[in-house]
C-alpha cells in the first residue's frame, strides 16, 4: 500500500483574527438588517384643534345678495366630438383593408367596351332580389370597380375576405358574365 504524505497548511494567527473579525461584523449587519424596526412610541400627545361650535361665528354671507329663485338655463351642450362616439356605436363596424378576392368579369384595353360591361354589370347586380343575395353571401350594397393596369382596363365586382364567398359570387356572374373568374386583390371590409 502506498501512502501519501498529507501536507496541513497553517495560516498565521494574524489572518485568522482578521477573517474572523470580518465575518462578524457582515452576520452583525445582515442580522440587523433582518431585525424589525423598533415600534415608534410618541411621547407627548397631540394637540386636538377644536372648530368653532356654531358657523355664523366665523362665516359672514349675506344671503340677501342673492335672487329668491334661480334663473331658468338652456342646458344643451354641443360636442365637437363626432357622432358615433356620442351614441357609443363607434366600434359597430371598422373598415379596414385587407388581402382578399374580387370577381373579374372583364378585362380589355378598349375603355369603351370596359365601361359598357361595368353598366351591364350594374344592371345585373341591381336585379337581385334579396333571397339571390344572401343565397350568393352579398351583404348590402356591392361595389363594381374599374381597374387599370397597362394595357388593360378591368372589370371587378365585390370585397370578400374569403375565397369560396367570392367563387359562389363568380359561379352565378358565369351564366350572365361568361369568363368571370375569382381573382386575389386588396379589399376594403368591415369587421
Amino acid at each position: 500500500m502506498i501512502q501519501l504524505p498529507v501536507v496541513f497548511r497553517t495560516s498565521s494567527s494574524r489572518h485568522s483574527a482578521t477573517a474572523k473579525l470580518a465575518f462578524a461584523l457582515v452576520s452583525i449587519v445582515f442580522l440587523s438588517a433582518c431585525a424589525a424596526p423598533a415600534p415608534l412610541v410618541i411621547e407627548s400627545p397631540e394637540e386636538v384643534v377644536v372648530g368653532p361650535t356654531s358657523w355664523s361665528d366665523v362665516e359672514s354671507v349675506d344671503l340677501g345678495e342673492f335672487p329668491e329663485t334661480l334663473p331658468v338655463v338652456d342646458a344643451r351642450v354641443e360636442h365637437d366630438v363626432p357622432a358615433p362616439l356620442m351614441n357609443s356605436t363607434a366600434d359597430d363596424g371598422t373598415i379596414v383593408e385587407v388581402d382578399g378576392y374580387r370577381v373579374q368579369i372583364f378585362s380589355s384595353a378598349e375603355r369603351e367596351e370596359t365601361a359598357d360591361s361595368e353598366d351591364a354589370v350594374r344592371r345585373w347586380l341591381s336585379g337581385l332580389s334579396e333571397g339571390q343575395q344572401n343565397a350568393w353571401g352579398l351583404s348590402g350594397p356591392v361595389q363594381v370597380y374599374t381597374l387599370y393596369r397597362s394595357p388593360y382596363y378591368r372589370v371587378r365586382v365585390g370585397d370578400f375576405e374569403r375565397r369560396d364567398r367570392a367563387v359562389r359570387l363568380a359561379e352565378a356572374m358565369n351564366r350572365s358574365f361568361p369568363g368571370a373568374l375569382v381573382v386575389p386583390d386588396r379589399v376594403t371590409v368591415i369587421r
